[in-house]
């Protein structure tokens, strides 16, 4: 993970100052949820308390050197224009084939209808221009890491 930039680096101490429930010595990333395109769509999900869960491909974070999230690290969320929006602190990580995710994750990731069927066509069409660089033959069988996050602080 490359380190925290000088205006992530004050949001997050904006966050320890303003929440003494957060502690000072854990991991921290900075990250766009989805990418541009989509960042500011999903943030909005997970500040209204809607969208609680959100996956990516394990391999994804291989190829990236990146190491997959934890239980207990901090994601600083980057809107579209990479500027910090809001804290979340990761409750749950599980790794699930593309194929096994359920409809407990597709409420939890909360878009669309929150519907299974939505879940996956959504993410089919988001994965699917990742899956030749990725090395993925079929995204049935990737591995997703979903991570569970509450917002702790936001701006």
């Amino acid at each position: 993970m490359t380190a925290l930039n000088r205006e992530e680096q004050a949001f997050w101490e904006a966050c320890l100052h303003s929440n003494r429930n957060v502690a000072q010595d854990v991991h921290v990333f900075a990250s766009m949820p989805g990418n541009e395109a989509i960042a500011d769509e999903l943030i909005a999900l997970y500040l209204s308390g809607i969208k609680t869960a959100g996956s990516a491909l394990v391999a994804d974070y291989e190829k990236a050197g990146e190491p997959l999230p934890r239980v207990g690290d901090y994601w600083i969320m980057l809107d579209a224009g990479k500027k910090p929006v809001c804290v979340a602190r990761v409750t749950q990580v599980l790794i699930k084939r593309f194929c096994d995710v359920g409809e407990d994750i597709a409420r939890a990731e909360g878009e669309g209808d929150l519907s299974l069927e939505f879940w996956r066509e959504g993410h089919r069409r988001f994965f699917e221009p990742l899956l030749k660089e990725l090395e993925i033959g079929d995204l049935n069988q990737a591995l997703l890491a979903i991570d569970f996050v509450e917002v702790v602080y936001r701006r």
